[in-house]
């Protein structure tokens, strides 16, 4: 079994890598050839030299919010070495696996093609609570009367001909709303709750994969959200502080506070 793993750090977020790598080679399906693919404006990374598993694919910083927001264009780069392996996996990169993760618990089954993990801070909410792009001008606008779940987009990914086919269709709509300039409420997340909105084939996990640093959620932690904060916040790690990026981070950090003291 082979499996593509796509990370992001460009700027200083490769602080992450490091950590990050040896847990997903410790914890993440044992038995599986694991391939990194890893987006990066840095001239190396840790590992890379002595593991040919580690693929850096050089990646101009693109600033707050296009290095999350054409994320899917990035992969699809690498379409053709992607396509060699059986699953392909996007995980943030302030992500760290704490415990072993199986293939029966986090692999899709045959009924099943793609993989999304609920988001923390939406898990016990009601549909009207989600954080949806209701922007009808959007290509990831979601109806008030669509849409069961609320999906993180801090791990994504599934069997690889479904994977691709989706990274594909949301890399054209995020295309489509960048020619109408529209941005997505929650950029690449909007886009993935979008494409997930009307498909049973996914394979639901807990917050216990995408479990935020000092939390308290009734979930057992596997994979851990590192806190940004502990790193310089949000502003140092991008590292291209300007008066409008740091007006983002503040609405950003506002509506995180916000979601935090309403759960």
């Amino acid at each position: 079994m082979r499996i593509a793993i796509l990370y992001i750090c460009t700027g200083k977020y490769t602080v992450f890598w490091k950590n990050f790598y040896l847990s997903c080679e410790k914890y993440f399906i044992s038995e599986s050839e694991k391939h990194y693919f890893v987006f990066t404006d840095s001239a190396d990374i840790d590992f890379e030299k002595e593991n040919p598993n580690i693929h850096r694919i050089f990646q101009e910083n693109l600033g707050w919010p296009n290095n999350t927001l054409k994320r899917y264009e990035m992969f699809l780069c690498v379409e053709d070495k992607l396509s060699q392996f059986d699953y392909i996996f996007f995980f943030n990169s302030n992500l760290l696996l704490l415990k072993p993760i199986t293939t029966e618990e986090f692999l899709p089954n045959e009924k099943e093609n793609l993989v999304a993990c609920l988001h923390p801070g939406y898990f016990n909410k009601k549909r009207k609570e989600f954080t949806y792009d209701e922007n009808e001008r959007s290509s990831a606008f979601i109806a008030k009367n669509e849409g069961v779940r609320y999906f993180a987009g801090g791990i994504n990914g599934g069997k690889t001909s479904s994977f691709i086919e989706a990274i594909e269709k949301m890399n054209e709509s995020i295309k489509k709303d960048s020619k109408n300039n529209v941005t997505a409420k929650w950029h690449d997340e909007s886009h993935w709750n979008k494409y997930l909105s009307k498909r049973n084939d996914i394979k639901v996990l807990s917050p216990s994969y995408l479990y935020p640093e000092y939390s308290n959620i009734p979930f057992e932690p596997k994979i851990l959200i590192r806190d940004k904060r502990n790193y310089g916040g949000f502003a140092k790690l991008r590292g291209n502080f300007n008066l409008r990026l740091f007006l983002e981070t503040i609405k950003f950090k506002l509506t995180r506070y916000l979601r935090s003291i309403s759960e």
